[in-house]
């Protein structure tokens, strides 16, 4: 159940059907995930416009030599470009002619743009809500779709995708619109529609409107479809599964390739991978998470992208870090040696394992910035919240970049958490003299850590009733901060930016109006009267299964601004080497 176009110079047969006359049969879902349909059987133009495949989704696909195809639709006729390209596709031809066959250019193993005989793309249209018409400039998500083989009743095979020869795939680097390929990176227990559909534990109405979840928003403003898998892809949180509906399954992760993850890595992670991984058990030991990190990376590794950029929340953030030693150790040479760039959104590991991998970046970060949130700190609960700060790598501090990878050759188990062992450079956190470390900024930010990631309400839990106007700017801010990192780094959007008021106005509102943040903390004044100073954030850089080892925050930020709005305690004492800015 496979065409394979090739790029033969066979002629294309005109007035008839083609000459091999062994088409495969297969649907094509566009950018809003629905299904592309020969509506009213034929009599009205193509439109993407279904949820399920049936009988109108369903077409005969025609090799015409090269990478040229035709399309036959239920009704027995060919589609055509309708007035080369003036009026949207339709089928309704008996031969097949120019406007008949298609250019298939591959973009990877399932997805594809679709050329026609007026040079253009062929686009669904304002996302779905008009007919297809080959109209289109340039690829962008509206103008890509996944091809999906069917069987004899009409389901989609498994695995099985339309191929083409590798030096006909249309690579990702040679557009400018997918240069850099995205990986947003979902925070525990998050969906990969978290903050754009409802679901039980968790109702969109909680997050600010204009931001989102960052980490979702992110990828739907890039992409333009939530289950777009390129340019960007969102992965789902540690113990939940992909949607809101279903809430019982979760897609396949990828993991056969292309890396080649270390044996001890594929055992690991593959009870991870498809079905129910809703788990209330996982969400506290955050064992799934390097298989998700595992996951993005191979998904970045196949994009053919010249740069990957990271994005993630709490431990999407953590699996952004993993995700980049995963491509370095065990990606191909091309693979390996391409520029990561990573934004981390309150990066935390949580109570389980702490790995060497999470606490020193990897050589092919480029960048990296950190935003952590200040007020999350109120014991007890807050204890497993203690936030990782990677270690530079060895350009970032203007050392060798050049590693050798720990290899414990008589340890059987698990390796892979041990391949930054003898590479751990300078803690960031620890008092020092040094020259500051290029593309490596750790930033603080009111609020707790649902805040940072889009949370408005006024105490960070999940109740729509408590959203606030005064917290909403926090979000606002991260999100905007967000997209111009990513948009530095490569990312185009697809959306232009819903946030509308400029960072200063925001940062003059999150500190005049910062009563809920101070609450949030312990307080404006946080004296610290209790042992274990109760009211300072936690975070670390220090290897190790123990998340006791740490450094309290306001000890190793510095003094924050005295024009804004930072409660410490007097206990604060030195200061860690990299200097942090503020929000």
């Amino acid at each position: 159940m496979k065409l394979e176009l090739q790029r033969s110079p066979e002629a294309i047969t005109s007035g008839g059907a083609p000459e091999d006359d062994k088409p495969v049969k297969v649907a094509i879902r566009a950018s809003n995930g629905q299904y592309v349909s020969a509506e009213d059987g034929g009599k009205k133009p193509l439109q993407a416009n279904r949820k399920s495949i049936g009988t109108w989704e369903t077409f005969d696909m025609y090799s015409l030599g090269g990478t040229h195809i035709a399309l036959k639709a239920v009704n027995g006729k060919y589609v055509a470009n309708e007035n080369n390209g003036d009026k949207p596709l339709i089928a309704d031809r008996s031969k097949i002619g120019e406007w008949e066959t298609f250019d298939l250019e591959m973009i990877d193993e399932r997805h594809a743009g679709l050329k026609a005989s007026n040079g253009k793309w062929v686009c669904n249209c304002d996302n779905g809500k008009k007919p297809l018409q080959a109209n289109g400039e340039k690829l962008s998500s509206w103008e890509i779709f996944e091809v999906l083989l069917l069987d004899a009743k009409g389901k989609p095979v498994e695995s099985k995708s339309v191929q083409v020869k590798s030096d006909n795939r249309r690579s990702l680097s040679s557009q400018s619109k997918l240069d850099a390929y995205t990986v947003c990176f979902s925070g525990t227990a998050c969906t990969r529609d978290e903050g754009e559909a409802k679901r039980k534990e968790s109702d969109p109405a909680i997050y600010a409107k204009s931001s989102g979840y960052i980490p979702v928003r992110i990828h739907k403003e890039i992409s333009g479809n939530l289950k777009d898998t390129s340019p960007s892809v969102a992965v789902r949180g540690v113990g939940e599964n992909d949607w809101a509906s279903p809430r019982k399954s979760s897609e396949k992760l990828k993991f056969s390739g292309p890396l080649h993850a270390d044996s001890t890595l594929l055992s690991y992670v593959k009870g991870y991978s498809g079905g129910n991984q809703y788990s209330k058990t996982d969400q506290l030991t955050g064992w799934p998470a390097p298989a998700l990190a595992l996951h993005g990376a191979n998904m970045a590794a196949d994009s053919g992208a010249k740069q990957y950029n990271f994005i993630g929340h709490s431990r999407g953030a953590v699996e952004g870090i993993m995700a980049a030693w995963f491509l370095y150790a065990y990606g191909p040479k091309d693979v390996k040696d391409i520029p990561v760039n990573i934004f981390a959104i309150d990066p935390v590991p949580g109570s389980g394992e702490w790995y060497s991998i999470l606490t020193q970046l990897p050589p092919n970060v480029k960048h990296f910035v950190g935003v952590y949130s200040w007020d999350h700190s109120l014991m007890p609960a807050d204890r497993p919240f203690s936030a990782v700060v990677p270690r530079p790598n060895g350009r970032m501090i203007g050392k060798s970049n050049s590693i050798k990878l720990t290899d414990y050759w008589y340890w059987p188990w698990n390796k892979w958490k041990y391949l930054a062992d003898d590479s751990q450079q300078r803690d960031p956190l620890k008092p020092g003299n040094h020259a500051q470390p290029k593309d490596y900024e750790l930033w603080a930010c009111r609020g707790r850590h649902s805040t940072v990631s889009g949370n408005a309400t006024s105490n960070a839990e999940y109740n729509p009733k408590d959203v606030s106007d005064n917290v909403a700017p926090v979000p606002e801010l991260v999100y905007k901060m967000a997209r111009a990192y990513l948009t530095k780094w490569g990312t185009t959007f697809e959306k232009s930016s819903a946030v509308k008021e400029t960072t200063m106005e925001l940062r003059q509102h999150i500190h005049t109006f910062h009563r809920e943040f101070d609450a949030m903390g312990g307080g404006a004044t946080r004296n610290s009267i209790l042992p274990d100073r109760p009211y300072v954030r936690r975070v670390s850089s220090i290897y190790g299964i123990n998340p006791n080892n740490y450094y309290f925050m306001d000890d190793v930020v510095g003094d924050p601004p005295y024009l804004l709005s930072y409660p410490v305690t007097k206990d604060r004492k030195n200061t860690g080497w990299v200097n942090w800015k503020f929000l």
